[in-house]
């Protein structure tokens, strides 16, 4: 499935989420809600978005973070980095880490440090 359907179906289940919320709050005859209509839905559009707003974080393990380009071009990427006095620059394109991404068929580190500048660029 491509990363582009999972962040459609996400972003459709957050909707879904949300509504069916109102839904219930407003039908649903419990004794601990409001009697008045427009409280319950004050209530339910409240909850509602705070379910809607749970959705993605809890379905974000299944949306990949880093994908390969889709059309099999190889990976590019640019870096760059401007520091003054003490700053820190720490570049890396995540292919060497446990866990990191491929390996990029073309990488560009640009750093510029003045001062008591430290620069540290890996690939």
């Amino acid at each position: 499935m491509s990363i582009t359907v999972r962040r459609t179906a996400v972003a459709l289940s957050s909707l879904t989420a949300f509504v069916l919320v109102v839904w219930l709050v407003k039908v649903l005859p419990l004794g601990w809600l409001p009697e008045d209509g427009g409280d319950r839905l004050a209530l339910g559009t409240g909850v509602g978005a705070v379910v809607a707003t749970l959705v993605p974080f809890i379905t974000a393990a299944w949306i990949p973070q880093d994908v390969p380009a889709a059309d099999g071009r190889p990976r590019r990427i640019t870096q760059t980095a401007d520091a003054d006095d003490q700053a820190v620059i720490e570049q890396s394109a995540g292919g060497g880490q446990a866990g990191g991404t491929a390996p990029a068929e073309s990488l560009l580190q640009r750093a510029r440090g003045r001062g008591r500048s430290r620069i540290r660029q890996t690939r």
